[in-house]
């Protein structure tokens, strides 16, 4: 032979494969090229029915300034609504943890809630709920590439959440978005008042001690006044001719002359000291006194903070706290009636912020499409199976020849 032949009987030399000659082989098992293709294409979109899933999505946002904290310098300002980024950052460690999760299941009772078990197995994951939850800014990178910079006299804080699940049952995927929800809100929640309900109860007890100091000092101040209030009257008393004259206390002294202040003025000051005196000592006792009553009521809210980890369980528990520090107060008592108004309104604030601003006011959806489209499943399908079965055929065909 002049010329090496493959098994198909076109040259080597030639470096080319005829397509007459490929068309011929795929006629020939036409058959087989149609069988193995609807094959993979069935598999394919069987496969698209059992494996793809539905996805939900929904929005969820922070109504006004969560945790609701302004600077003293900052009283006559509007607070910047959201979540600070650095706060964010504190309180998504906590809810991306499995076992804040576990817990949050255990505490409502949602073990046996159907989807339940996959997210769990998402917490578990290494990428964790991550994919699920994503923060929204008020003032995106898109923003920035549109407005060249950031808005004057805006915060970049958190304002919400844009919450997603996939499931193959679409309504697991929107009642898991739900459940999402509500479990980074009570995560959140819960954080707050565990730093907070902490801190003010050692801020009371370190107020306590501070007011003691001072009333402790200005009753110092007031037997001073009045000791020396007595010498002035005895002053006084000796020399009753000169009582209004200017004579007995040197105010300022100069080159040319010197003024004095009579004993009456003398002693007129210090009755005024002594009275001032005396009110900032009664202040600080009222203010002592409603201290002692807030550090109780904090007392009884760290105990219901050690007895749960749901955050809005804090929040509804605290009325019935407030209820048992009150309930054998004198509420005719203005002292009294201000520290149960004051933390009144703390808890009903708290409530509309966290259980009514705090929503989804988008979603969760109900899907009704697959994530994966069908004519994507059906075109990926089709070149899989023209694939396979052209590489089928010729294998088979290659061999025979050989």
């Amino acid at each position: 032979m002049r010329k090496e032949e493959t098994t198909m009987g076109y040259d080597i030399d030639d470096n080319t494969i005829p397509v007459s000659d490929l068309m011929k082989v795929i006629w020939k098992n036409r058959y087989a090229f149609l069988t193995i293709t609807s094959l993979t294409l069935i598999t394919g979109i069987g496969a698209r029915a059992i494996f793809s899933e539905y996805k939900s999505e929904g929005f969820l946002q922070f109504g006004g300034t969560v945790p609701i904290v302004q600077k003293v310098d900052e009283k006559d300002k509007e607070p910047d609504p959201g979540i600070t980024l650095t706060n964010y950052k504190r309180y998504a460690a906590a809810f991306k943890s499995n076992e804040r999760f576990t817990d949050f299941l255990s505490q409502h009772k949602l073990e046996q809630n159907p989807g339940v078990e996959n997210l769990r197995r998402s917490f578990s994951s290494r990428e964790g709920i991550s994919k699920w939850i994503d923060p929204v800014y008020p003032f995106t990178k898109l923003d920035a590439k549109e407005l060249l910079e950031e808005p004057k006299g805006s915060s970049n804080n958190v304002i919400g959440l844009r919450i997603s699940y996939e499931d193959q049952d679409p309504k697991n995927a929107q009642a898991m978005v739900g459940l999402l929800g509500r479990y980074t809100v009570d995560t959140i929640i819960y954080m707050i008042y565990s730093d907070d309900l902490r801190f003010k109860h050692t801020e009371m007890t370190a107020k306590i001690t501070k007011l003691d100091n001072e009333i402790i000092e200005n009753k110092e101040l007031l037997a001073k006044y009045r000791r020396t209030g007595d010498d002035l009257k005895k002053i006084v008393s000796r020399y009753p001719d000169v009582a209004g004259q200017s004579a007995r206390q040197v105010i300022s002294v100069t080159d040319d002359s010197a003024r004095y202040l009579p004993p009456v003025t003398q002693l007129m000051t210090t009755e005024v000291q002594a009275s001032t005196a005396t009110e900032k000592i009664y202040r600080a006792r009222r203010e002592q006194q409603q201290s002692i009553l807030l550090r109780e009521y904090y007392d009884k809210a760290k105990s219901l903070l050690d007895g749960t980890k749901s955050g809005e369980d804090i929040l509804r528990g605290l009325d019935q706290v407030k209820a048992e520090i009150f309930k054998n107060k004198d509420l005719e008592d203005e002292t009294i009636k201000e520290v149960y108004n004051k933390i009144t309104i703390d808890n009903q604030m708290a409530l509309t912020q966290y259980l009514e601003k705090s929503r989804f006011i988008a979603g969760p959806s109900l899907p009704e499409n697959l994530t994966l489209r069908l004519s994507v499943t059906i075109l990926f399908s089709l070149f899989i199976g023209i694939v396979l079965a052209t590489g089928l055929i010729f294998g088979r065909h290659s061999i025979r020849k050989n």
